[in-house]
């Protein structure tokens, strides 16, 4: 059965999510079509710029938001983020209506706005004005018609993590509420203090179950061994994404540049629809630096091939809990957990398992994962898909730890049939895995390489016997190993 730590189970009490959210868990946003993405710039990119900052003039800043307004349009942005930082403290409403009447008539949408908050602070005045500057905020956003507001969940305060997160949750509540009866998404930020990991930042966001709070995914924000990974995990949730230029790795001296196509193809396999908004934070000055980074991002957001290869995938992995999926009960089966953004599937007598509770296709679909082998030397993924009436088990690693295919074609195993390939596998490496299922083919690759081409015309594709026939009619197994697996999704053909 699904198992939490003791501090994790503790720290769900203490929001009052255990059993709450088993029985109404917040879904990522279904969003229908294709991906597609709209290029902003944070105002923040230019900030030591601008003539004020919160209320304190910088020396030498020549910018107002009407000249970062006419910068972005002759850059080529369609959109805008007016971080508030750099408008006016006691602004106006008819300062507000100006930057909206001027950024409209540049042909610049504003994309949203950023403001500086703290919601784990305990009860009191402090917290109340915190609370107050949002409902504030949300009210200037309405009349700059910025549809969004990046927003922080903060550092605790005077009180522990736990009670900071459940402090957290009652003024997102609160203020999610305001922001929703004026249509203005709040987008809750993974930005350190009680979100600097992405299962924290999913539990606040889960916990609230408000339609208008979603993440804004900031990429140089998680600082684990894999930072990818983390955003994967949000992505699905995100209603405004920063891009930042770098990232940084738990341990690392120095930050790294960005992979910015990996991260567009993050984006793509969410399916997210939204502004993409460059932040730049790094050292180079932003006049010299961001002119080609926007190129660059706009290119890579715009490549059309990848658009299409990863249109349609619907996450079947909250990252959090098995919501979707229930241990499949094998005779000696391992134990099955969730440990940061990853399915643990312990080491059994033979088999560990798990299945897939919902509805799935019988054929024309495609089943993608990331699969590691953590201990052991047989296989870590042993992937069951519907084929018809039928079902078919995708082998990787197996027969003592090399064997990779179809079991079974034609009552032939994955070692002894036409699909039949040897490959090296790496305990503590993720491998991808894509399997494709039509009435014509099977076919799956590992990593870019595709291992699997067999037509299925006047074949008998059945499943091995045994009690690999439990993981019906979709599910993955492991046997006689201990392996993690993330980014689990799906996708009609």
């Amino acid at each position: 059965m699904h198992t939490f730590s003791r501090r994790k189970f503790l720290a769900l009490s203490a929001l009052g999510l255990v059993g709450a959210q088993a029985a109404s868990a917040v879904q990522p946003f279904a969003r229908a079509g294709s991906p597609r993405f709209k290029l902003s710039l944070a105002a923040y990119s230019l900030r030591q710029f601008f003539k004020e900052e919160k209320g304190k003039a910088i020396p030498g800043g020549k910018l107002d938001m009407l000249s970062f307004i006419d910068y972005c349009a002759d850059q080529g942005c369609a959109g805008a983020e007016l971080t508030s930082y750099y408008l006016p403290n006691d602004v106006s409403d008819e300062y507000l209506l100006n930057v909206r009447r001027h950024a409209f008539l540049r042909g610049v949408e504003i994309s949203g706005t950023a403001v500086g908050n703290n919601f784990a602070l305990p009860n009191g005045p402090e917290r109340d004005k915190q609370i107050a500057d949002v409902k504030r905020w949300i009210d200037r956003a309405a009349v700059l018609g910025a549809p969004h507001i990046r927003i922080f969940a903060g550092a605790a305060k005077g009180v522990d993590d736990i009670e900071a997160r459940k402090l957290c949750v009652s003024a997102l509540e609160e203020c999610s509420d305001y922001a929703g009866a004026k249509g203005i998404f709040l987008g809750l930020e993974n930005h350190g203090g009680i979100v600097a990991k992405a299962e924290g930042l999913l539990e606040i966001v889960q916990a609230v179950k408000s339609p208008w709070l979603g993440v804004n995914l900031d990429t140089g924000n998680f600082h684990s061994a894999d930072p990818y990974a983390e955003l994967a995990q949000c992505a699905p949730y995100a209603v405004n994404v920063q891009i930042k230029t770098e990232i940084r790795r738990a341990g690392a001296k120095e930050p790294e540049p960005a992979d910015l196509p990996k991260l567009a193809q993050i984006l793509r396999d969410a399916n997210y629809q939204g502004w993409v908004t460059l932040e730049y934070e790094a050292k180079e000055d932003p006049w010299t630096a961001v002119p080609p980074l926007l190129v660059q991002l706009r290119e890579v957001l715009d490549a059309p091939a990848a658009k299409k290869e990863a249109a349609g995938w619907v996450p079947l992995f909250d990252g959090r809990s098995l919501d979707g999926w229930k241990v499949t009960e094998f005779s000696g089966h391992g134990e099955v957990t969730v440990e940061g953004g990853r399915l643990i599937l312990e080491q059994g007598g033979d088999l560990t398992g798990i299945n897939y509770a919902r509805d799935v296709p019988k054929l024309n679909y495609e089943v993608a994962l990331e699969a590691m082998r953590l201990e052991g030397s047989d296989f870590f993924c042993g992937l069951t898909l519907p084929y018809g009436k039928e079902g078919f088990t995708f082998v990787v690693g197996g027969w003592g730890g090399s064997v990779v295919g179809v079991s079974s074609i034609n009552s032939d195993d994955a070692s002894e049939n036409e699909t039949t390939q040897f490959r090296k596998i790496e305990n503590g490496r993720w491998y991808r895995i894509r399997v494709r299922v039509t009435g014509e083919k099977i076919d799956a690759w590992l990593d870019d390489e595709q291992v699997v081409n067999v037509t299925t015309e006047d074949k008998r594709i059945a499943m091995r016997s045994g009690e690999i026939e439990m993981s019906q009619p979709f599910g993955i197994a492991t046997f006689r190993t201990r392996a993690a697996l993330r980014n689990l999704r799906l996708r009609g053909l």
